[in-house]
């Protein structure tokens, strides 16, 4: 059977429509999935850059500070170590006690008290020198570490804090006609306070010298005193019947 022309046009268009939905659900619809997953893949890789990103710019943040912050660590450590370090504490107060021109003769343990996350320990420590220069002494203790009015923190060693001074003349230095407080030898003795970083409170111990050496022994029991020497009586001169002077004492007194 003979086909018409518009039968033919028609089968034609069919045909076109058939071939073009061939091509469509075999090529077209797959290359825009495709795409479609593409982007997401480009979308999924461009979320991680930018998160790349943002960790990069922290961490080069993070190192610019890391000088500074490492700096104010090393100071704090200075002015509140790690333990207690009390060989390198009484280093530090020899040095200022030279630098002061005193003494320092006897470093005592007291006790050690856990507050939180540090650890406080009490010290008696001895100081022989003039009372200016103790005075001295006392200043440098208390200003190695200071805070100014603006609130910044100046670090020069250990935190000190005094909670007690007692003074009397050291042995020896008796007073005289001449001696004042300025030239007199006095011994100080401060009860210091110092801060270490972690706890681990210990009891009381004995005392050391300043060179580490062991506590100071006992005192001894005070000894009699001897009795007042008696006065010597007056010495007389008589002359003999030859002419010879001769002398004779007083019998002198009690013992």
């Amino acid at each position: 059977m003979k086909l018409t022309a518009k039968q033919k046009a028609i089968a034609g268009a069919v045909g076109t429509v058939a071939i073009m939905g061939v091509i469509y659900t075999q090529v077209v619809s797959p290359a825009n999935s495709r795409a479609d997953s593409a982007n997401a893949q480009v979308a999924s890789i461009q979320s991680a850059i930018a998160g790349d990103r943002t960790q990069v710019l922290q961490l080069e943040r993070l190192a610019a500070r890391q000088p500074a912050t490492l700096a104010r660590a090393f100071r704090l450590a200075k002015a509140i170590p790690p333990g207690m370090q009390t060989p390198g504490m009484i280093l530090e107060l020899q040095a200022l006690a030279k630098a002061s021109n005193v003494t320092l003769s006897q470093v005592r343990t007291i006790s050690t008290t856990p507050f939180g996350s540090l650890s406080a320990t009490v010290y008696e420590v001895d100081v022989i020198g003039r009372l200016f220069n103790v005075d001295d002494f006392m200043y440098r203790v208390h200003h190695q570490v200071v805070v100014s009015k603006t609130g910044k923190i100046a670090i020069n060693g250990r935190l000190f804090a005094v909670t007690g001074v007692q003074m009397s003349l050291a042995s020896g230095s008796g007073s005289t006609g001449t001696s004042t407080a300025g030239t007199s030898s006095v011994l100080a003795t401060l009860q210091l306070m110092t801060f270490a970083s972690g706890t681990g409170a210990t009891g009381s111990t004995g005392g050391s010298s300043a060179g580490g050496a062991s506590g100071a022994s006992g005192a001894s029991g005070a000894s009699g005193s001897t009795g007042t020497t008696g006065s010597t009586g007056a010495t007389g001169t008589s002359t003999s019947p030859g002419g010879t002077s001769t002398t004779s004492s007083g019998a002198g007194g009690p013992g």
